[in-house]
């Protein structure tokens, strides 16, 4: 046992001398410090020894909160991996269950491994013509670069981009004025979803996106959102005394042409670190085909999908789940908790491990798990990613118990109501699995 926790000295002290600190995300308030002991995944190198038994008071103390009657009615799935034990609590951990929102996870992981923390998105406006004393004769083309936080107006938005435009010296254009979405796919939605979804609790898809493609919700925009948001972009060139005379066409910029504006997103950790704190479904879904772009050159969710399961195998996690989607909304995910924390392991074990967890949910504090655990010795330190269907909840991350151990686990269950009471339930099993004093 001493060669395997010498190991696991050896590893916590590489992850934190390198560690980096997160960027926070706009608008959000400051991540609280990661707890002192990072729960991280077995040592590499197998020991001799045999781990000993897990604690059977924690063991005993699970199984109370597994038949909490909270559960009725419920399939409840579990893998806990504790600091110096490995697994000790399974309980349905291989069953394939429908994940919610912790699908981001597999996003999130495969988006860093894939591309990077430091990678970013870029919105530019291309001229397709020439310019003579402040008139384009041509088109003026804006093209998506996938970034799910445009805004219309403020410090990332379309009202800076016409700015730019204006100070390239273009005060009117002869053609139209084009939005370019070629970068993904037309697909609007993903396999696996109900119509309510879009626009109920998400945009149209588009790599053209502006305000989270939320500010219309009428059939016009849900079928292409381009044109809309060209409308947006139409009024914020009016603003800075650009004239448009054609009109707003949803099109390819044709090859070549001027960059005359352009407008690159955060780093990519601290756009994973705000869709994993917000549970933003659009951004998933987005950063689930720039995967595919980068990787298969085709910007879809089925090669966002394929290319993220190729970059996870890289970290060597041959996962047997199934993925249809970036956000957790699709009915086609499934997945099993135990899955759901090796993933977690095995990324917090990468360089960017560290940018990663930080982007999570803490108790008591920020994000999706902001209102929960408060007031207990959870609220601060738990970071976990939440879940929430209508017939599943789910809740998979990082703890330190009771007895300074770190502790990976994932909880998922099915079969939920609207109404369900099984939150508290998922609160009350991750508390007695803190508690523990080993």
């Amino acid at each position: 046992m001493r060669g395997r926790l010498v190991a696991t000295v050896l590893l916590t002290t590489a992850l934190v001398g390198c560690a980096a600190t997160a960027p926070a995300p706009r608008g959000a308030p400051p991540p609280s410090p990661l707890p002192t002991k990072a729960p991280l995944r077995p040592a590499a190198a197998p020991s001799s020894v045999p781990a000993p038994l897990a604690p059977p008071s924690l063991a005993a103390a699970v199984a109370v909160r597994l038949s909490d009657a909270r559960f009725g009615g419920t399939t409840v799935g579990l893998s806990v991996w504790m600091d110096g034990y490995g697994e000790v609590v399974a309980h349905n951990a291989d069953l394939a269950l429908t994940p919610a929102s912790t699908q981001k996870l597999f996003t999130a992981v495969a988006a860093l491994a894939a591309l990077g923390p430091d990678a970013h998105l870029q919105t530019a406006v291309r001229a397709h013509g020439v310019v003579t004393d402040g008139l384009l004769h041509g088109d003026l083309v804006l093209v998506g670069g996938g970034d799910p936080s445009l805004r219309r107006a403020g410090a990332h938005s379309l009202d800076v981009l016409a700015a730019q435009v204006r100070a390239a010296g273009i005060r009117r254009v002869t053609g139209d004025l084009v939005g370019d979405e070629s970068r993904y796919d037309e697909a609007r939605t993903a396999a696996g979803w109900f119509d309510w979804h879009v626009p109920g609790i998400i945009g149209p898809l588009s790599a053209l996106t502006v305000d989270a493609n939320r500010h219309r919700r009428d059939a016009d925009y849900v079928a292409d959102p381009v044109v809309g948001n060209l409308r947006l972009f139409r009024a914020a060139l009016a603003g800075q005394g650009v004239a448009v005379d054609g009109g707003d066409v949803n099109g390819r910029a044709a090859p070549g042409g001027t960059v005359v504006a352009s407008l690159r997103s955060a780093p990519l950790a601290s756009l994973v670190a705000d869709m994993l704190t917000r549970s933003d479904n659009l951004a998933a879904e987005l950063l689930l085909k720039e995967v595919g772009v980068r990787r298969r050159g085709v910007g879809s969710t089925a090669a966002g999908v394929d290319a993220a399961a190729e970059a996870l195998r890289e970290l060597g996690l041959s996962l047997r789940g199934t993925a249809a989607d970036g956000s957790g909304l699709s009915r086609h995910d499934r997945r099993s908790p135990r899955e759901w924390r090796k993933l977690l392991q095995a990324a917090v074990a990468q360089p960017w491990g560290r940018l990663f967890m930080a982007g999570l949910p803490v108790a008591g504090r920020t994000g999706t798990l902001a209102s929960r655990f408060r007031g207990t010795r959870l609220e601060g330190t738990l970071r976990a990613k939440t879940g929430r269907i209508l017939e599943g909840r789910a809740l998979s991350g990082y703890l330190t118990t009771a007895g300074g151990r770190g502790v990976v686990f994932s909880v998922v269950v099915n079969g939920t109501t609207p109404s369900s009471p099984v939150v508290g339930a998922i609160d009350d099993l991750v508390q007695a699995i803190a508690a523990d004093t080993s």
